[in-house]
């Protein structure tokens, strides 16, 4: 991964007058590495966070409250790789399940609007308590399967029977034929080994669960290959695309054919229009030019991503290396801060990064009015190291200040003036 600062902001030294400027693009990069064969869990303040092969896996159990009955397809390693066929039977037909029903069976592919439905809630049904596997029963509030699917798993025919899910503590429990006559019942249990998971990850041929996901919260989207039926995705109904899916909880909207810098001072309508679909950012942010053999990417298309914690960011795709490399070259910058919960504050949101800094810290003010204040540094014993007079403007104020000649530790970075107290923790670490 490499990370560049392309700074738009003052660069301010303890002393210095502070001036507020239009906050730092910067520049970074992912691969999914030749042939699309990993996946990039991905956070917008703490960039990439965790690299997986996506071929180690062939199902995947929700373990999300509102998402819970979604069970997903290996659709990240290419469409052929995991196959779902729903073969029209139900559970009391176990033992005559056969090969042969593959002929009659309709491909099931999982749904790019959103984690509550994967390949094998892709049964259509009229019944709001139906998930495709199974049904909700009001009296237990558990789900119980009654269908009957065969996957072909990396060329390997399976059959499987989703049997139950229970709401509290959240167990699935599936049995696994392999057409020989052998047959496993497997579970998995959302605590211990799951928690603060989207989804749990299992692999048919070795009859084994894995934790490959981040938690939660640590993660804002995934660039990734998932299928879509999206117009002018490809030739077929349901395409294998690369591009990027949202964690749950994050939003995004997408600023078309209008200059980054001109989108960036009107953040508030996109803003107050998210797209809902996982697919947000999706894959069209890229094209294939058949003349020159190359992706190209249109310089006036961004996105606004609300991340886990609140803060608003702008990206915008730089470069794709398609299959040869799978690399991803974008830059982003912060547009508004978390918020504050004190609604008496003058600023509604801040944000200090990074955290922890080795030399450079940026610090973003969102201010309901014009007004000034007193920016200071203290260690930890108490000792005011640094104080200046700051003026904030209304609006997005953007400072960076210079903390390189400051010993490696712990210090609180204040802003205080008529209405604003605020006081963070800054790690310096070179």
């Amino acid at each position: 991964m490499k990370k560049i600062v392309t700074s738009l902001m003052m660069m301010i030294g303890l002393g210095a007058t502070v001036k507020a400027q239009v906050p730092a693009w910067i520049e970074d990069s992912v691969s999914i590495a030749p042939a699309y064969a990993n996946d990039v869990y991905y956070s917008m303040k703490n960039d990439e966070v965790r690299t997986e092969g996506n071929k180690n896996w062939h199902l995947a159990f929700s373990l999300s409250i509102g998402d819970s009955a979604s069970v997903w397809a290996n659709h990240n390693g290419g469409n052929t790789f995991v196959r779902v066929f729903n073969i029209h039977k139900d559970s009391s037909q176990w033992a005559s399940v056969t090969l042969a029903d593959t002929a009659t069976g309709v491909l099931a592919f999982n749904n790019d609007q959103g984690w509550f439905q994967g390949a094998f809630n892709d049964i259509p049904s009229a019944d709001p308590f139906n998930y495709g596997w199974g049904k909700y029963e009001p009296t237990t509030h558990n789900i119980v399967g009654d269908s009957l699917f065969i996957v072909r798993a990396n060329g390997i025919y399976y059959k499987l029977f989703i049997q139950n899910l229970e709401s509290i503590p959240m167990k699935w429990t599936f049995k696994v034929g392999d057409f020989s006559g052998n047959d496993m019942t497997y579970t998995i249990d959302k605590t211990p080994d799951f928690t603060n998971r989207l989804f749990a990850y299992f692999d048919l041929a070795t009859g084994a669960d894995t934790n490959r996901e981040p938690d939660i919260n640590a993660w804002d989207i995934l660039f990734t290959r998932y299928t879509t039926n999206a117009p002018g995705s490809g030739q077929f109904p349901f395409n294998n695309v690369v591009g990027v899916l949202t964690n749950k909880g994050v939003k995004a909207a997408r600023a078309s054919l209008i200059h980054v810098d001109t989108a960036f001072v009107q953040y508030y309508n996109y803003s107050n229009n998210w797209n809902p679909a996982i697919s947000a950012i999706g894959y069209n942010w890229k094209g294939f030019d058949l003349g020159t053999n190359t992706w190209l990417i249109a310089d006036s298309n961004s996105y606004f991503i609300q991340d886990k914690p609140g803060n608003l960011y702008q990206l915008q795709f730089l470069s794709f290396g398609g299959q040869s490399t799978g690399n991803i070259k974008f830059r982003k910058r912060m547009v508004a801060p978390v918020a504050v919960t004190d609604v008496n504050s003058t600023v509604s949101r801040y944000e200090f990064y990074p955290v922890p800094t080795q030399s450079q810290l940026s610090v973003m003010l969102d201010s309901k009015e014009h007004t000034d204040a007193q920016l200071n540094i203290i260690d930890m014993a108490g000792r005011m190291i640094h104080s200046q007079k700051i003026n904030i403007q209304s609006g997005l104020n953007a400072y960076q200040l210079s903390l390189g000649h400051l010993s490696n530790g712990q210090y609180i970075v204040q802003i205080k003036g008529q209405h604003i107290q605020i006081a963070e923790k800054v790690q310096i670490e070179k």
